[in-house]
């Protein structure tokens, strides 16, 4: 597991880097001018003297070679530049959207994984029956809907049941909430604002089960399926011939053994809920990793747009080692 360790944090370490020079070179050759935007999209005389002043602030006046060590220098040693969209230090914007953006994957995944293990066993349990075959066409329908149109319906959904579900926070509730950690559900519950609390899970809880969707469904058909292959095996079929109790087969023997592979199954699916996070964050109007990056995007803020692909890139890598390691803690008979 040491070497396993040593060269999967040597692998990922090589990817992000790799990565890094390869989003900058993305915007590098994109459309758009970010010196002109950072000194202010100036016009007359003047103009090109102030953007030749701006390219030499942001150092894009330095060949290419030298601009990509600069930058990744820079962000080895943690200082990732000014934001020409927001005028913030690059580190500073990031960290808070990020931190809003895990918020909402969290509630997702404690939403998606419980829900999605108990459906599978359900209807595992109730193979071929008429139950069965509702649920696998309900879990066809909500795996194909596109987000952005279930995103809406809950907006509207909430609405009309006279519920706020755009934004993070109330704006009058920005002002007085104390941040400890930057996670708002836990910095309420931590100052005992119970009022903040419950405006904030009622705005986080639509995108949150926007986001559920995929994974719930994607983990309730493979466990139904594995458990439903399970339960034909011949250690299951001695353990019930033993009489053992059918609750003690399900979660001793057949479900032991399917656990693994949810783990593995749930990270991969953590890569996808995060491109969908940037599309429902948008329609929620949320904070968040989504949010900056279309700001980034718009304005040609090369600086924000590479952090934000640099931090998402650390999170997944890190998320997948996570989960290889899990599953060969549950499974000794994996190989990683």
């Amino acid at each position: 597991m040491t070497k396993y360790y040593i060269k999967r944090t040597l692998f990922g370490a090589s990817l992000i880097l790799g990565l890094l020079v390869i989003i900058y070179l993305l915007v590098y050759i994109a459309p758009g001018n970010p010196a002109y935007v950072w000194a202010g999209r100036p016009r007359g005389p003047k103009a090109v003297e102030a953007i030749k002043q701006a390219e030499k602030e942001l150092g894009l006046d330095q060949p290419l070679y030298v601009q990509i060590a600069l930058l990744t220098a820079r962000f080895l040693t943690g200082d990732w530049g000014v934001s020409i969209a927001f005028k913030q230090p690059v580190l500073a914007v990031v960290a808070r959207s990020f931190k809003a953006t895990i918020e909402l994957l969290t509630l997702s995944y404690i939403l998606a994984i419980p829900l999605g293990l108990m459906l599978g066993i359900f209807t595992a349990l109730r193979r071929g029956s008429s139950i069965d075959m509702v649920l696998k066409i309900t879990s066809s329908i909500f795996i194909s809907i596109p987000r952005f149109w279930f995103a809406l319906i809950l907006v509207l959904v909430f609405y009309l049941a006279g519920l706020q579900p755009l934004g993070r926070i109330d704006p009058r509730f920005s002002i007085e909430i104390k941040e400890v950690t930057g996670f708002y559900t836990v910095d309420s519950a931590l100052t005992f604002r119970l009022d903040i609390l419950l405006d904030v899970l009622v705005r986080l809880t639509p995108p949150a089960l926007v986001i559920a969707v995929y994974p719930l469904f994607s983990i309730a058909r493979y466990v139904r399926y594995s458990l439903s292959e399970r339960f034909y095996e011949d250690y299951v079929m001695e353990a019930i011939s033993l009489g053992i109790s059918r609750q003690a087969i399900l979660a001793r023997y057949a479900l032991r053994g399917t656990i693994p592979a949810v783990v593995q199954l749930a990270g991969m699916n953590f890569v996808y809920s995060f491109v969908e996070a940037a599309v429902v964050e948008i329609i929620f109007m949320r904070e968040g990793v989504g949010r900056i990056l279309l700001e980034g995007l718009l304005r040609s803020d090369y600086p924000l747009i590479v952090a934000v692909f640099f931090v998402v890139s650390l999170t997944l890598v890190i998320v997948n080692t996570a989960t290889d390691v899990i599953q060969k803690k549950l499974d000794p008979r994996v190989k990683i």
